[in-house]
């Protein structure tokens, strides 16, 4: 069987979710992920990634205070860590050159690998036993 974490940095991974909206956005992020490494790559797309996982981590977060998700302080605390290693690499340096690409390239995409496949696997499995997953899909409505 096929490692989750195959592809030639993170793309063409395979599902990350059973939740469509959650592996759809998964995806976007690993996206973003694989362009830090382009060689025209610059502060823009840390910028592209700070907002997108702004988006995903909001929307991930009102799930879990619609259903009531118990362990929400502790994927919240996740997130903020995140939050803060991406506003530190935007604050690293103004240009970004091969080594500083592939650096926080690699440092991000393996913390949001290991997040992804740990942390976000108990949220999905909540939303999923729930039975409210129609519900909180409603939230997606009011989405950015």
């Amino acid at each position: 069987m096929a490692s989750p974490l195959q592809g030639d940095y993170t793309g063409n991974m395979r599902k990350t979710s059973d939740l469509i909206w959650q592996d759809a956005q998964h995806q976007v992020l690993f996206e973003i992920l694989d362009d830090i490494r382009r060689p025209d790559a610059d502060q823009n797309v840390l910028l592209r990634l700070m907002d997108y996982t702004e988006t995903h981590f909001l929307l991930e977060e009102q799930y879990m205070a619609e259903l009531d998700y118990p362990e929400m302080e502790e994927h919240v605390a996740a997130h903020n860590v995140f939050r803060e290693e991406i506003r530190q690499a935007i604050d690293a340096q103004e240009e970004m050159d091969d080594v500083f690409r592939e650096i926080i390239g690699t440092f991000l995409t393996e913390w949001l690998k290991r997040h992804v496949f740990g942390i976000d696997k108990k949220l999905e499995e909540h939303v999923l036993a729930s039975g409210r997953q129609m519900e909180a899909d409603a939230l997606l409505d009011g989405a950015p």
